[in-house]
């Protein structure tokens, strides 16, 4: 379901209010008969859309608690404020900035509950369990753990938990950290190339590497982790009753459940087996292969026949491979390396033909490869 996301700047101060402090929940709620809730539509499959409109596991939290407070609820976009407010914050700590203004009642964006906003926030009970993971480039292995981001230039989404984690680990050292505005952002940049990894949100990375980077891949296991829950101001205790109620009443009946399988379904374990499938490619690309041989007389007035009983060799920095012994019929013959071939460039040699010549035996994702070789005017190789 699309939700139209409409903007509602509350006026600070009224009501008998002191000069910045933001007005009570419940009697802005009773007043307006509404209830309004801020968030980034940045951060899929929690929230996301285009324009004025967002979709997601938040916005069907926060329908729900909606209909607990009975009251029609106003979704506003923090892209819409921040068109019409620049701040020198955005993105992730704008909206406890935000809310704490009053501009809202309620921050519902994917937000981890963190001790360090306690003292002007409470959080409700948590609506979902993730943590970050690390994102790297397809085809590029070079970084295999949270160590492996020493020295390497890595994207964060700014404030997220990502990070504030990345910010403040000891095992990588001298990181360089990029900010992004989205964590979509610091995947386009991963994918240009321009980045050597991205630690974010496990399941944003998962949605936006499967459906819009194929370029990327993410590492197994996460980096560090927690929950997410709703946020309100410190002394809102009724309202957070209420959401709490109707986070523990999705939780009862299974509707939260349904409501997680129906936005993030099994994304994770589809990137997740990508990101395995990628590896495997590059284990195949760099195994050692089997190669069988086929020669064929493609001119010429000479016997095949002569070419029964000899051999093959590679030679090259792994070692020297040799060939069984070729065997013809007709103007066709084959031998084959049992011993697997590493990729890579080697000096072949055929006696009979008092042939030697540089081959590159090259990295296709197979275990077996086949070496044909034409014998005419010239003698022409290629492996398949």
């Amino acid at each position: 379901m699309w939700i139209l996301i409409g903007i509602m700047l509350i006026t600070i101060g009224c009501g008998g209010k002191e000069e910045g402090e933001a007005p009570n929940a419940f009697e802005r709620m009773k007043k307006n008969k509404k209830i309004t809730i801020l968030t980034d539509p940045v951060n899929p499959p929690f929230e996301y859309g285009s324009g004025a409109e967002v979709q997601g596991l938040d916005v069907d939290i926060g329908n729900e608690i909606g209909k607990t407070l009975g009251f029609e609820v106003n979704w506003v976009n923090i892209g819409n404020l921040e068109r019409i407010h620049p701040s020198a914050v955005q993105g992730y700590d704008h909206l406890f900035e935000l809310l704490k203004r009053g501009e809202a009642e309620i921050v519902l964006s994917a937000i981890a509950i963190d001790p360090k906003w306690n003292n002007d926030f409470a959080f409700s009970h948590p609506y979902f369990e993730s943590g970050d993971v690390i994102a790297h480039q397809k085809g590029v292995f070079e970084i295999k753990d949270l160590a492996g981001l020493s020295g390497k230039k890595v994207g964060v989404c700014m404030g997220r938990p990502g990070d504030v984690f990345l910010s403040n680990q000891k095992t990588a050292a001298n990181v360089a950290i990029t900010r992004f505005r989205t964590l979509d952002d610091a995947l386009g940049a991963l994918g240009r190339t321009e980045l050597n990894a991205v630690v974010g949100d496990e399941v944003m990375i998962a949605y936006s590497s499967v459906k819009s980077f194929p370029n990327t891949a993410t590492l197994p296991g996460h980096v560090n982790k927690y929950q997410y829950a709703a946020v309100v101001r410190k002394n809102e205790t009724e309202l957070l009753a209420k959401i709490n109620e109707t986070i523990d009443r999705l939780n009862s009946s299974g509707e939260l459940k349904s409501s997680a399988e129906k936005w993030v379904g099994n994304i994770v374990a589809e990137a997740k087996a990508l990101a395995a499938a990628d590896k495997k490619h590059d284990e195949l690309r760099r195994a050692p292969k089997s190669i069988n041989v086929n020669i064929q007389k493609i001119s010429g007035k000479w016997n095949m026949d002569r070419l029964d009983g000899f051999v093959l060799v590679l030679d090259g920095p792994t070692g020297q491979y040799q060939s069984t012994p070729v065997l013809t019929e007709g103007n066709r013959g084959n031998c084959r390396f049992t011993r697997p071939v590493p990729p890579g460039d080697y000096r072949l040699n055929f006696s009979i033909l008092g042939m030697t010549t540089k081959v590159s035996v090259p990295d296709l994702p197979k275990s077996s490869l086949s070496m044909d070789i034409n014998i005419g005017g010239t003698i022409s190789i290629q492996f398949r």
